[in-house]
């Protein structure tokens, strides 16, 4: 009786399919239908989902569409998984929501190791200034954020964080709030934004003026230049973040998974 009450209704997801924009692949279109029922809390943590026949009766739709779309949500984490049982909403309140965490390794042991990062300040700036950088945003001004990377035992690398203009609101006014806040959460919690993937571009390069500034380098220096762009599953660019670390750094790299996955 339990497992029964506990059993979603297909109506929000009905008409979530119906007000869904008619693009792209279908099992897009449903994945998003589905996550706008999670986010507007029309579907709460720990419901059970329908079997996949039932859903393709009520759209209707191929059993493969259907399949697609829940695997894309699981990989996303907003369901899960459980064998023998069913599929259930995830608790995205005990979840870190990151598809990519950015990590160091420990050269000795091989850890990965989690950062700690400390925010220096916010600003609007003008794409144009950028070049190739921030050329996909499509938009004049995006927002940067500066911040310090390290973990411990370690000196700090550079990184800069650009983000649309229109997403600013997700994050508090002061800086002294936000160090070591995981901005992708912020992101999720106000806009339902995700990362589906990352572009990576690396290269040896002169680090900026403020990097050199805020990690006491002699200017020019030249150090390592890693630039990853993240989009989310239509492809449109949702940020933007440039590391620079100085010669002799500690080993970084990104972790293709959730902490502890």
């Amino acid at each position: 009786m339990s497992e029964e009450m506990n059993m979603l209704s297909l109506e929000p997801l009905r008409e979530r399919w119906e007000t869904e924009p008619d693009e792209g692949a279908k099992y897009q279109r449903l994945a998003k239908a589905f996550a706008a029922c999670i986010q507007e809390n029309d579907y709460a943590p720990g419901g059970r989902l329908p079997k996949e026949t039932e859903i393709c009766a009520a759209l209707p739709l191929g059993l493969s569409t259907v399949q697609k779309a829940l695997a894309q949500l699981v990989e996303e984490g907003l369901i899960v998984r459980r064998r023998k049982i069913g599929s259930f909403i995830a608790d995205i309140s005990h979840q870190v929501p990151e598809v990519h965490v950015y990590r160091f390794r420990d050269p000795a042991t091989g850890d990965l190791m989690m950062p700690f990062t400390r925010v220096l300040g916010m600003q609007k700036v003008l794409t144009a200034e950028y070049g190739p950088l921030l050329t996909e945003f499509g938009a004049e001004e995006v927002l940067r954020i500066d911040r310090l990377v390290w973990v411990t035992g370690s000196s700090p690398a550079y990184s800069s964080f650009f983000i649309r203009c229109e997403h600013a609101q997700a994050f508090p006014d002061s800086t002294d709030v936000q160090h070591g806040a995981s901005y992708h959460r912020l992101l999720w919690e106000k806009f339902g934004i995700r990362t589906a993937n990352v572009r990576h571009s690396i290269g040896a390069d002169l680090l900026s003026r403020q990097a050199c500034e805020h990690l006491d380098l002699a200017a020019p220096h030249v150090g390592m230049l890693w630039d990853a762009y993240e989009y989310d599953r239509q492809g449109k660019l949702l940020l933007v973040q440039r590391f620079e670390l100085p010669r002799g750094h500690r080993p970084m790299e990104i972790s293709e998974g959730k902490p502890g996955s």
